[in-house]
């Protein structure tokens, strides 16, 4: 009976214990201060913003963080903070055992370049609006027409079905966009206009259109021709150079 009593005294006072230390631990660090900023970009394609930057932000207005105690500190405000700036996708901030905040950074990603009458901007990842970076130029396929910043869900959904194909992606270097919503492809393959019209059944036209060119490579004919037009069902309309007709 006491050996019972003596060993349920004992898980009390390990377990007070316990809470009493995390209290404790808790509390010191709370109190701590913060030593240094950390700022990791996620792994990727970082070209477009430095850590130079993003410090910029974390500190602005002449408000150090640093010497700020760690329960002062509001994560979600300086993630918020970050995100402002136009070239970060996703933001991350946290404080580490050691005393450093640490901001975790994803960068948008361009995948095409936008040449308008008023100014130049990507479409990122996202179907999203990208300003030029000061620190890179993406190669990336170039997009000129009109009524593009209306259209952006339509051309990110042409560039997708254009990056998920091999060939189009090693090979589309321009998309141009009429106002009668159709689309013609500039190619560094043999310099040929590809007609593709509007976006409808688009995977069938991108079908009859690699079919076509791994046949006229083949063939050594695709260097004859400056325009191929898929815009009719299951066909491939070619037009010769210097030659009126098809």
């Amino acid at each position: 009976m006491i050996r019972k009593v003596f060993t349920y005294l004992k898980a009390i006072f390990l377990i007070a214990l316990v809470v009493f230390l995390y209290g404790f631990a808790s509390t010191r660090n709370e109190h701590k201060k913060v030593e240094g900023i950390l700022i990791e970009f996620e792994k990727g394609e970082n070209l477009y913003m430095n850590r130079k930057m993003v410090n910029k932000l974390l500190i602005q207005n002449s408000e150090t963080i640093i010497k700020q105690q760690k329960s002062v500190i509001d994560l979600h405000s300086l993630e918020k903070l970050i995100l402002t700036h136009p070239m970060v996708q996703e933001a991350h901030v946290s404080l580490t055992i050691e005393g450093n905040l640490k901001a975790k950074v994803k960068q948008r990603k361009p995948i095409a370049r936008v040449i308008d009458i008023d100014k130049s901007y990507y479409i990122d990842v996202q179907g999203k609006a990208m300003p030029l970076s000061e620190l890179h130029s993406a190669r990336v396929p170039i997009i000129t027409g009109e009524s593009i910043k209306d259209n952006l869900k339509e051309i990110h959904y042409l560039l997708g079905k254009i990056s998920n194909n091999e060939f189009l992606n090693k090979n589309v270097i321009g998309i141009h966009r009429y106002r009668s919503n159709e689309y013609e492809l500039t190619t560094r393959v043999g310099d040929q206009i590809i007609e593709i019209g509007n976006t409808k059944e688009l995977d069938l036209k991108i079908k009859n259109l690699e079919a076509f060119f791994k046949k006229g490579i083949q063939d050594s004919l695709i260097g004859n021709y400056n325009r191929i037009n898929v815009k009719f069902y299951k066909q491939v309309v070619c037009t010769k150079k210097d030659q009126h007709g098809v």
